[in-house]
């Protein structure tokens, strides 16, 4: 890269966005983004149709706060394949108008797209609906030692996934997904049904959403879930009927392989599942994965540790402990949980 110019950016990528290749950012620069790439005013950096690398050298691209909302990445299928090496992006935003306000800093569009984050930061990226860091509609994401931090959407403050037609996949390792945002569902990472996503020695942390019916302080998902060293901790819903502090479940499943849920909290009146929540006929399956220190606040709270309104859940060498008001539920709503 010849200077730290937004120009200079939008050149580089564009040159490669549609017969791929590798672009090397300048280190020591901050790229300021002023305006989207013409003719798309949904992106800041040309749309990805081929498969492209961008090594940031720990770099950072921003959107400039007089800026007109867009997101920085587009990553279109069928061929559309995006990998991400030490770099920052922050402050994207995509608003109700840019693809559906998709996306905060990175959007995938349909079946065969891919991205893959290694030691990459996404950092105070805002969508009006779905993912304020990630959109992924039907493609596949792969993040490694990477943070997604001060995200916020409706739904999936750092990460939605969804199949839209399709199966979409997210693979998250040694990574922290950690004070994200939402208005309606899942703090963290929001997984819809026809999804699978693996979370591996990863931390989900001080996530949170806030408003009536608020569901999944750090995770709300429909699909199939996989954690394994991974941890829950310090996440919160609040709000009339809250449901699932750490973990809420509707008709999908999740398993926890050596995985805590710890100190997570439901607040609210008639708040359910400080720990976790599990409906609609979801299974949670918990082995040597203690639940603890998780909390049911409010007028009518149940199930500190764990509540299950329908479906199954299983412990297997899985202390549910020292939660509050009850661990699973007045009288019980789990088999084995006293």
């Amino acid at each position: 890269m010849p200077s730290c110019s937004e120009s200079d950016l939008q050149t580089a990528i564009g040159a490669v966005a549609a017969v791929g290749g590798t672009v090397n950012l300048r280190p020591g620069c901050t790229y300021t983004l002023t305006d989207a790439v013409p003719p798309n005013a949904d992106n800041g950096l040309p749309v990805i149709t081929n498969r492209v690398t961008i090594n940031g050298n720990g770099d950072t691209i921003t959107r400039a706060a007089t800026a007109a909302n867009f997101r920085f990445f587009e990553i279109d299928g069928p061929n559309g394949n995006l990998s991400l090496n030490a770099l920052t992006l922050r402050n994207g935003h995509a608003s109700s108008g840019l693809g559906n306000g998709r996306g905060g800093a990175i959007w995938l569009r349909g079946g065969g797209s891919a991205l893959t984050l290694n030691n990459t930061s996404l950092t105070s990226n805002t969508a009006d609906t779905f993912g304020g860091a990630i959109d992924n509609d039907n493609g596949t994401v792969s993040v490694n030692s990477s943070t997604l931090y001060n995200n916020t959407a409706r739904a999936g403050g750092a990460v939605f996934v969804s199949p839209f037609g399709g199966s979409g996949t997210a693979t998250v390792d040694r990574s922290r997904i950690t004070g994200n945002h939402a208005t309606t569902l899942a703090g963290g990472i929001a997984a819809a049904v026809g999804t699978t996503v693996t979370l591996t020695s990863t931390l989900v942390t001080s996530n949170e959403v806030t408003g009536t019916n608020a569901q999944g302080g750090g995770i709300a998902q429909a699909g199939t879930m996989t954690l394994n060293r991974s941890t829950v901790i310090g996440n919160t819903i609040s709000g009339n009927n809250a449901q699932g502090g750490g973990i809420f479940n509707v008709s999908g499943t999740v398993q926890l392989t050596d995985s805590s849920v710890t100190g997570n909290t439901a607040n609210g009146t008639n708040s359910r599942g400080g720990g976790i929540f599990n409906t609609a006929s979801g299974t949670v399956a918990l082995n040597r994965s203690p639940v603890i220190k998780n909390r049911a606040l409010g007028t009518g709270a149940d199930g500190g540790g764990i509540f299950r309104t329908s479906g199954t859940v299983t412990l297997v060498n899985s202390p549910v402990a020292g939660n509050q008001p009850n661990n699973c539920g007045s009288p019980s709503t789990v088999p084995g949980c006293s």
